[in-house]
């Protein structure tokens, strides 16, 4: 993640487009057809019809509903698939796919271009499975990408949004890694001027219409969890918090409990509100 940020401040002085912030991951890391699930390979198009790869998980069981994953910024969809195969487990489809510039999706990654991708994939899934009973998850950057593209443009059949470990800005995110060290130190100034605020989860959590999720562990030394409880407090529409007690950045889909929680949030058994997991 260091080697990562290093690569961005470097852009940021090379003067490039705030569009081009993300370095390009196309390594395989591991295959769905290593495992024993039904699965369907996709191509689809983005909004300015640049292609990109999406899979489909099929649950192994009747389908109570679609889940679509938006992933962080740490390489591509097969480094992460495996992480929600207990979904499938449970009865659902899961929709998981790469942004441009990621695995086998074209083009080159781009802040504007990666919202879109988001949008692409809800409506793509949704054409897979009909079902009013969809919800979308976005992990760390994820996160920023689908409260943002959710607050541009609202489903009828969403009906819940998840963001697990997401920064309140990437401007903001930039700002704290500079800040830890001290050869930055003076620089902590420069992306406030680079990155566009209009794509920053802060500026458009509280134009969402759908209830959302924040989820964080308070052991995040990437994303303090601190984002997500600004986040959770600037929102408008229903909402909820869970804190992870030791989990790390994108972990705490690990805990057995909150799964279980969710699961039983996603069937009704329990109300959306805030909770606290061991």
């Amino acid at each position: 993640m260091k080697i990562i940020f290093i690569l961005l401040v470097s852009i940021l002085f090379l003067g490039c487009s705030p569009k081009k912030l993300f370095p390009t991951d196309n390594t395989k890391y591991d295959s769905i057809k290593n495992y024993n699930y039904v699965i369907s390979e996709h191509n689809f198009n983005s909004k300015d019809s640049t292609m990109l790869y999406g899979l489909h998980i099929k649950s192994k069981s009747k389908s109570k509903g679609m889940i679509v994953v938006a992933n962080g910024m740490y390489k591509n969809m097969s480094y992460r698939f495996t992480q929600w195969l207990w979904i499938a487990d449970n009865g659902y489809d899961v929709f998981i796919f790469d942004y441009r510039g990621y695995g086998e999706s074209k083009d080159l990654a781009d802040i504007y271009g990666m919202r879109d991708d988001v949008n692409a994939a809800i409506e793509y899934a949704h054409l897979l499975n009909d079902t009013n009973n969809m919800l979308v998850i976005g992990q760390s950057m994820g996160g920023s990408f689908v409260i943002d593209a959710m607050a541009k443009k609202d489903y009828d059949y969403i009906s819940l949004i998840v963001a697990d470990s997401t920064f309140i800005g990437f401007d903001s995110i930039l700002n704290t890694y500079l800040l830890k060290s001290i050869i930055f130190i003076p620089l902590f100034w420069l992306p406030y001027t680079f990155v566009p605020d209009d794509i920053n989860s802060i500026e458009n959590v509280n134009q969402l219409k759908k209830p959302i999720l924040f989820i964080s562990g308070n052991s995040d030394w990437i994303v303090s969890s601190r984002n997500s409880k600004t986040l959770y407090q600037k929102a408008n529409n229903k909402k909820a918090i869970w804190i992870v007690e030791s989990a790390g950045h994108v972990e705490s889909f690990n805990n057995v409990k909150l799964r279980k929680d969710f699961l039983d949030l996603l069937e009704n058994k329990i109300i959306l509100e805030n909770k606290t997991f061991k």
